[in-house]
């Protein structure tokens, strides 16, 4: 053999570009790998050629994305909705009671049953009262309407405020075996229990220190 072509197939058996090439394509190949396998950091969009595009994005990227997405797809849910609710409206029924003259349209406003809000108030006023015929309420006692205003904000944040995304569009139900209430959102779907009705503070009046003493 001559020297020349002896030299060429030397050359040939110890090319090292071939093995650099499959070096270079192996590593690229684990480099992929290694992207895909981050799934919380990186997105994959399919290429028009066939191919696959990588893209990282850090967490609070990706929450932007999807917030972005939830609102180009539901539109309804970032809009804010101000709800306004009518102030309770009493009057004086002789020296010893005080009639709620809108109480059933404000049970109608937060689409709560009017027995419940019902119970609500006595079990906080720690009083008696009675719906009459007009559906209005009247409760045994003398109270001023920014009293009432505020035992009707704490039923609203208690019994009808979401509080999840903080809508009143919300449901009370009861269910039959456990006897719990729970509230149901229809905007965000969230549900939660609440707690019972219970007593409030009633402050000892001169007619029940009598009834004492009785």
């Amino acid at each position: 053999m001559p020297p020349a072509e002896a030299d060429e197939d030397i050359a040939q058996m110890f090319d090292l570009s071939k093995k650099k090439k499959k070096k270079k394509k192996k590593k690229e190949e684990t480099e992929k790998i290694n992207v895909e396998s981050d799934v919380s950091g990186v997105v994959v969009d399919p290429a028009a050629d066939g191919g696959r595009q990588y893209a990282c994005y850090t967490y609070k990227e990706l929450l932007d994305r999807v917030v972005r997405i939830l609102q180009e797809n539901n539109p309804e849910l970032s809009e804010k909705r101000r709800h306004t609710m009518k102030p309770p409206q009493l009057m004086r029924v002789g020296t010893k009671k005080t009639l709620w003259v809108n109480f059933q349209e404000i049970c109608k406003m937060m689409r709560r049953n009017p027995e419940h809000v019902f119970q609500f108030f006595m079990a906080e006023l720690g009083t008696e009262g009675s719906i009459d015929g007009t559906q209005r309420l009247v409760i045994r006692g003398k109270y001023v309407p920014k009293y009432i205003e505020s035992l009707l904000r704490k039923y609203i944040v208690e019994y009808v405020t979401c509080q999840m995304c903080r809508s009143p569009n919300t449901t009370l139900t009861r269910d039959s075996v456990s006897r719990l209430y729970f509230i149901h959102c229809q905007d965000c779907g969230s549900s939660r229990s609440v707690a019972p009705i219970r007593a409030g503070f009633h402050a000892q009046t001169r007619a029940d220190r009598r009834a004492l003493r009785k």
